[in-house]
């Protein structure tokens, strides 16, 4: 026989975890697809960061994200890949930078900041943060505005050093 107070218990876990797990507080999610070229071409492979334009009283203020594919499109995602992103303005930020030359053959993922590597930056190193890329976009119940994120490649590429290496040229 059960109990009323173990009764009272099992519906005061079952009421917690459907306030706390059943996402009620997480806003409405819209399809947001958009373009990335560099001088004019398709960009693929890069990361593309939406930071929310808030206010500090704001609920919300979760990034969303996406990777373009072969023709420079991407499909954002928010809680999960390609799930959308709520309606509302938002500040975007574009990067991509590519491995000069080869891992170390000892190379461990887990510790990459114990090696010595070289990246060159593909897209101007300018337009990786959303708080200072310039880069803004609206996102309405209908896509994006502008849906085509125009960057201009530098005239010469930026190499960001990591490891010990960069660490020894630090002031």
């Amino acid at each position: 026989m059960i109990r009323f107070p173990t009764v009272l218990l099992m519906i005061l876990v079952t009421s917690m975890c459907l306030v706390g797990c059943g996402g009620s507080d997480r806003p409405k999610l819209v399809k947001a697809t958009g373009t990335v070229t560099l001088d004019g071409k398709p960009l693929e492979g890069a990361l593309v960061g939406f930071q929310p334009m808030t206010d500090a009283k704001a609920k919300y203020h979760r990034p969303s994200s996406a990777v373009t594919d072969a023709s420079g499109k991407f499909l954002l995602g928010t809680y999960d890949k390609d799930d959308g992103v709520p309606v509302g303005k938002y500040k975007v930020g574009v990067q991509k930078r590519e491995l000069v030359g080869e891992l170390p053959k000892d190379y461990n993922s887990e510790t990459p900041g114990a090696y010595n590597l070289s990246y060159k930056w593909v897209t101007p190193r300018s337009a990786a943060d959303p708080a200072s890329s310039g880069l803004e976009i609206n996102v309405t119940s209908s896509g994006m505005s502008p849906a085509v994120i125009e960057l201009k490649a530098l005239p010469q590429p930026e190499i960001e050093l990591t490891g010990p290496q960069r660490r020894a040229n630090e002031p």
